[in-house]
This record gives C-alpha cells, sequence and structure tokens, in this order.
C-alpha cells in the first residue's frame, strides 16, 4: 500500500471512531432527550443542538483554512477531535447549559475537521484518483453509522423507553470511540506524492498571512465554478438534516421498539457505505453528472415512500407515539429499505460534490472545502430549528424541490470542459 492510500485509510479509520459516536449520539439525541425529560430538556432540545452545532460549525470554516495551514492537518485533526469526546460524555448527565456549550464548541472544532479531511484528500489523491479516494474514505466515514448502531441494538434490546442507566452506559462506550478516534490521527504519515513534506502535519504551502486563506475562501464565493456547486451543496445540507436525525426520530416516534432505532441508523449506513463504493467505482464510467442523476431519482422514490407510509406529525409529536394516520399502515421493514435508499441518495450527492470540489480547486483545496462546509452547515442548522416544528409532508417537499435543483445546476456545471472549470493559482489571487 502507497503512502496516499494509506494516509485515506487511516483518515478514514480516525473519521469512523469519531463519528461513530457523534453520530449516532445525534441520530438519537431527540428521542434519549424526549424519555430523559428534565433539567429544561424535552426532545425539540435535541434538534436545538444540533443547529447550535451546525450554525458553530458553519462560522468556524471561514478560520478552519487558517488553522490548518498554520498546524497542519495532523494536528488540526487531533485537536478539533477533542470537543466531540467532550459533548459526548456530557450527555451521560445532560444538563441544557453543558448541551449547548459543548455544542458549540463541537460546531467550532468540526469546521477545522471537516476542512483538514478535505485538504488531507486532496494532497494524496495525485492524478485521477480523487474519485476513488474520496469513496475510499466516504466508507471508512459511513462504518460509523455501523459499529454505533450496532452496539446501541444489542445493548437496547426491545426496550420501549432509554432509561437513566442505558443511557450512562450507551454515552461511556461511545466517548471511549470518539477518543480512539481523536489519537488514530497522529498516525498520519508523510505524502507520497510530496518529498520531505508531511501530508498530516506539515503545510502544504506558505501562506501570505494568517489570513490569506481567510480571504481565498471569501474570493471562491464569488467564482462561477462554486456558483453552480451551492445548488447541490444545499441539497446536501437540507438531506443532513434528514438523514443524521428526523428519519430516526421519525422511526422512534412510530414504532415503540427502541432498538429499531438502530436498524434505522444500521441501513442508512449500509446505504452510505455503498454509496462510496459504487459511486466511486461508476464514477468513471458514467461520470460524476451521471451518479447525481441516479441519486435524485432514488431520494426521489424514497421521499415519495415516505410521505405515504409516515404519520404526517411523525418528526412533531410529543406524545409517546404518532397519533397522525398515515396513508399506507408503517411498516418497519418498508422503512429500512428507505434507510438504505437514504444513504444511497445522499452519498452520491457528497461523493460527486466532493469530488468536483477537489478537481476544480485542486492548487489550494482548504478554503473551497471550507466554503462548501459553510453554506452546508448553514443550511442544515437552519432544517434542524425547523423540523421540530413542521409537519413531515413540508419538510420531504423541500427536500424534493432542493435535491431537483441541486441535479440541474451540477449537470450544468459538468458540461464544461476541465480546461475551463479547474481553477488555477492565478485565478484565486485576482
Amino acid at each position: 500500500m502507497n503512502r496516499n492510500v494509506y494516509n485515506i485509510h487511516i483518515l478514514g479509520l480516525g473519521f469512523m471512531f469519531v463519528f461513530s459516536a457523534f453520530i449516532t449520539a445525534s441520530f438519537i439525541e431527540a428521542i434519549v432527550f424526549k424519555d430523559f425529560n428534565r433539567n429544561g430538556i424535552d426532545s425539540k432540545t435535541g434538534f436545538y443542538s444540533l443547529a447550535i452545532i451546525y450554525v458553530c460549525l458553519g462560522l468556524a470554516n471561514w478560520f478552519s483554512p487558517a488553522i490548518v495551514n498554520k498546524l497542519g492537518c495532523k494536528f488540526s485533526l487531533f485537536l478539533s477531535a477533542i470537543p466531540y469526546t467532550g459533548f459526548v460524555f456530557c450527555m451521560i448527565n445532560p444538563y441544557l447549559w453543558s448541551v449547548f456549550t459543548l455544542s458549540a464548541l463541537l460546531g467550532a472544532g468540526g469546521g477545522v475537521i471537516w476542512t483538514a479531511n478535505g485538504e488531507v484528500i486532496a494532497k494524496n489523491s495525485p492524478g485521477d484518483t480523487k474519485a476513488k479516494n474520496t469513496g475510499i474514505f466516504w466508507s471508512w466515514f459511513n462504518t460509523s453509522m455501523l459499529l454505533g448502531n450496532v452496539f446501541l441494538y444489542f445493548y437496547l434490546g426491545n426496550s420501549e423507553t432509554i432509561s437513566d442507566g442505558q443511557r450512562h452506559v450507551i454515552y461511556l462506550v461511545l466517548g471511549i470511540f470518539c477518543a480512539i478516534g481523536m489519537f488514530t490521527f497522529l498516525l498520519l504519515a508523510p505524502s507520497g506524492t510530496q518529498s520531505g513534506e508531511e501530508a498530516g502535519n506539515v503545510p502544504v504551502r506558505e501562506p501570505q498571512s494568517v489570513v490569506q486563506p481567510i480571504i481565498d475562501a471569501a474570493k471562491f464565493c464569488k467564482t462561477w465554478q462554486m456558483g453552480f456547486l451551492y445548488g447541490p451543496t444545499v441539497f446536501t445540507g437540507v438531506s443532513l438534516n434528514f438523514w443524521s436525525s428526523v428519519f430516526i426520530t421519525i422511526i422512534g416516534n412510530v414504532f415503540p421498539n427502541r432498538s429499531y432505532l438502530a436498524l434505522g441508523g444500521i441501513c442508512t449506513g449500509i446505504g452510505e457505505i455503498s454509496a462510496g463504493f459504487i459511486w466511486g467505482r461508476l464514477t468513471n464510467k458514467i461520470g460524476r453528472h451521471g451518479v447525481v442523476m441516479c441519486s435524485t431519482v432514488i431520494n426521489c422514490c424514497l421521499y415519495y415512500l415516505a410521505f405515504i407510509s409516515f404519520p404526517f406529525d411523525a418528526a412533531t409529536t410529543t406524545a409517546s407515539v404518532a397519533e397522525d394516520n398515515p396513508i399506507i399502515s408503517s411498516n418497519i421493514y418498508l422503512t429500512l429499505v428507505m434507510g438504505v435508499m437514504l444513504g444511497l441518495g445522499d452519498g452520491g450527492f457528497n461523493v460527486s460534490t466532493y469530488a468536483a470540489l477537489g478537481t476544480i480547486y485542486e492548487d489550494n483545496p482548504a478554503p473551497a472545502f471550507a466554503v462548501f462546509k459553510f453554506v452546508q452547515s448553514l443550511i442544515g442548522a437552519t432544517a434542524f430549528l425547523y423540523c421540530g416544528h413542521l409537519l413531515l409532508p413540508y419538510q420531504l417537499g423541500i427536500l424534493a424541490v432542493t435535491c431537483l435543483v441541486g441535479c440541474v445546476c451540477f449537470i450544468t456545471l459538468e458540461r464544461y470542459p476541465a480546461q475551463i472549470l479547474v481553477v488555477t493559482g492565478d485565478e484565486h489571487q485576482d
């Protein structure tokens, strides 16, 4: 295994452990708080916590390129994983102030961790290996949805609520997962394409000043290439809200068995992992635009199935179970199929958008990934604010419209030849 591939796998392994904790925690956060229901905390607290995380993550992305260039990717990844660990451990005995404070700190660390991630992938993906390496990383990353949820499934059994004792054990185990991932980032090696420079730790270029990456990010916001990428980026933000919290909350409000929460997360994870392998390899055959088109079809079919099979109040009810009657009877097996579809559809957009960013902004990828995460995070935060109040059909309508608009924007961008698409160093310094 060459050094570039090794770095991609180490990066993915670290993300797998860190996000085994965070994704599982965010999946069940609304339901855990619904069962907890004290210290000023209720089911909507989970959505507000996630909104704070993504607002802070979006804002942090303006400063994260400067931090990554100053510290290098290895130490940026390590330090930014610390608040993830603190957030998970605080859920053992949650208070409103601790949940919201650590949500903000986690969001700030999230801006750095994702910018450093994009930099490592871009600098360890020479030639036409970006789509393949992005797929490898995405598969590792989404394995986190299996690791945490498999533990959750066997531990919860047939429980209809999550007790205090169960919550303590769940978040202790998840916190240990997060700490393992944090130290894994220190294993990043020098890049095979850079003689003497460490892809994980030594900055790949000397910025003119600490604020230069911020200036670059602001310039990239106005490039016409980024203008087209805003479409799919907005959709990934809305989709992030649905797969990371709303879908699992719906399962918890429709089916009383709490182990079904874990099954929903596992099936979504299977879809996301499959997306990394399938879309990463199909890109060379049908192109990135073909992957986005296939993902759009899958997503729209999913939204229709969700519309007819879930109660309209499934995402917003404060009762023990949803009270509205769905068009067809809710079925856990159909729900799990929808989880796989959700992962495939979301993964296709993310793999293609990541690969496009790495190609178009190859000379200076960190500011471009910062812009992507900034827009995605603010859109996701907005969705977390309304998802606890807006009935399901309206949320599905927003998803469908943004998905179609994102698909059209991406296909339009991909029609331009490569020599026009790529932003050179001279262009982003103008």
